[in-house]
Parts: C-alpha cells; sequence; structure tokens
C-alpha cells in the first residue's frame, strides 16, 4: 500500500491548514496516511555544520526529532505540506524541518527521497491573492531542489479565525487534489 505523509505546519492546533489536511486525506483512498504535527516536534534549525550523515547513518547530527521524521518522509510515497501562510512563507517551526532536508541534497547522501509526489495545501487571513506568491515559489523550488513532482497546490484565502474552513468551497477543493493520487494507489 502507497504511503502519504502529511507534514502539518500550523502552530495552532485544528486550525484551517489541518481542516485542509483532513478533508484531502478523507478523500484518498487506498493509501495509508500519516499526519505529523511538524510544530509539536523538536526540531532545531539547520546549524550549518556540513556533518550530514557522519553519526551512526543518520542525515543530521543534530539529536532531536528530525531524523525520526527523516525516516517517515524516506517511507513515504507522497507528501504534502499542510500549512498556513506566515508573513509570506512556511512557519518557522516547518521551515526549520525543510531546511533540515539539506542532507539529502549533499553529494555524500547515502539515502534518497527523490521521485516522490507532493502537494501545498495552504490558506491564510488574506485576501490579496499575490500575497501567496512567496510561499507558493519556495514550494515550488523545494520541490525541484529535493526531487519531487509538484501534484497541485491550493491556496486558500480569507481564512483567519479557527474553524472559517468549514462550510466552504475549499474543503472540497482539498478533497478534489486527492484525486490526483487515485490512479497511483497500490
Amino acid at each position: 500500500m502507497k504511503q502519504l505523509l502529511v507534514l502539518e505546519g500550523s502552530p495552532r492546533r485544528g486550525g484551517n491548514s489541518a481542516a485542509l489536511a483532513g478533508a484531502f486525506c478523507a478523500a484518498l483512498k487506498g493509501w495509508q496516511v500519516e499526519r505529523a504535527a511538524v510544530c509539536t516536534m523538536k526540531i532545531r534549525g539547520c546549524a550549518a555544520c556540513e556533518q550530514c550523515w557522519t553519526r551512526e547513518g543518520k542525515p543530521c547530527v543534530q539529536r532531536d526529532d528530525m531524523n525520526d521524521l527523516c525516516l517517515k518522509i524516506e517511507a513515504a510515497d507522497a507528501v504534502v505540506f499542510a500549512t498556513p501562510m506566515y508573513y509570506f512563507g512556511f512557519p518557522a517551526q516547518l521551515k526549520a524541518a525543510i531546511d533540515r532536508l539539506y542532507p539529502y541534497c549533499k553529494g555524500n547522501c547515502p539515502r534518497s527521497i527523490r521521485g516522490k509526489r507532493c502537494f501545498l495545501l495552504t490558506c491564510g487571513a488574506t485576501s490579496e491573492r499575490e500575497e501567496f506568491d512567496a510561499l507558493l515559489e519556495n514550494y515550488r523550488i523545494l520541490a525541484r531542489y529535493v526531487g519531487w513532482e509538484d501534484m497541485g497546490i491550493l491556496a486558500a484565502d480569507s481564512l483567519y479565525e479557527k474553524g472559517a474552513a468549514e462550510g466552504t468551497p475549499w474543503l472540497a477543493q482539498a478533497a478534489a487534489l486527492a484525486d490526483r493520487l487515485a490512479g497511483g494507489a497500490s
């Protein structure tokens, strides 16, 4: 069975990006789904020490939750980033995890995360669509850099208050994106 890993980036538990992820996951059939609340994990930022893969065969020498999250990313066939937009980008907690994917892009990488499919489900309080541009481009560049196939983006605007996504077309749009994985389930 194919595995989907949802990286939930919101520090606000049960918020609008989690609702988008829930709609996506509920619509997905034939996949094993794991949702990882990145903001509850202890993940330090990259220290730029260049010691990747030198301790115990792990991607990073730092001893925190990222090494376990790396194993989940390695095992996944597809990854969903479900996150609010914070000041035109990813929340700091999710950004730290993204930065820690660096060991997979170094020349001495013994394991690969290439070849996965990915999605971005994001939301923001803004009604100005162009305010999502930096986050969307960051995601697209990340996908290309780590060798993942972007399968779709949903940028849900005008969602601020917790629960604002309920009853909106955004949830149906998140569910519709899950259909793009249906052809790849086994």
